[in-house]
């Protein structure tokens, strides 16, 4: 019976997407334990992280500096982002991106795949704020709906 291996996580990872046939009760018990463990270690480590950036915010608003901006953390930065995240974000739909692309007002997209295509987050963060300082109460050149004939 081979021994168990708590010290490391990737050597538990490892056991855990062995078949579960070939385990035995004791070993099964010992691996949700070790899980368990490790999920409440992820958690404190997750509310400890959370607890310090709210510090430092706090720490940031009493000095009055501004908080740090997305595009400021390197790791938001260079994150892709789908079409569906990008609507959300800023608030348009599909064809509106597709029509501000096709103007050239739009950030160019990144070709993920052969049939994907991702947005770089600093871009549509850096597209947000040129285009508010340009255009303050949003018109990006919106085409005015006309309501249906009958």
């Amino acid at each position: 019976m081979p021994r168990i291996r708590t010290d490391t996580s990737i050597d538990m990872l490892a056991r855990l997407a062995t078949d579960p046939g070939h385990c035995t009760l004791g070993e099964l018990l010992q691996e949700r334990q070790w899980a368990l463990d490790e999920i409440s270690r992820l958690r404190s480590e997750v509310a400890r992280l959370a607890s310090r950036q709210a510090d430092i915010s706090a720490r940031a608003r009493e000095a009055g500096a501004l908080p740090l901006r997305a595009t400021e953390d390197p790791l938001a930065s260079r994150r892709l982002l789908r079409l569906k995240d990008v609507t959300t974000l800023v608030g348009m739909c599909r064809s509106t991106v597709y029509r501000l692309i096709g103007e050239g007002r739009f950030p160019d997209r990144v070709q993920y795949g052969a049939r994907a295509v991702r947005w770089r987050a600093a871009d549509i963060f850096a597209w947000q704020n040129k285009s508010s300082e340009l255009e303050p109460r949003g018109g990006l050149g919106e085409r005015a709906v006309e309501p249906k004939r009958k």
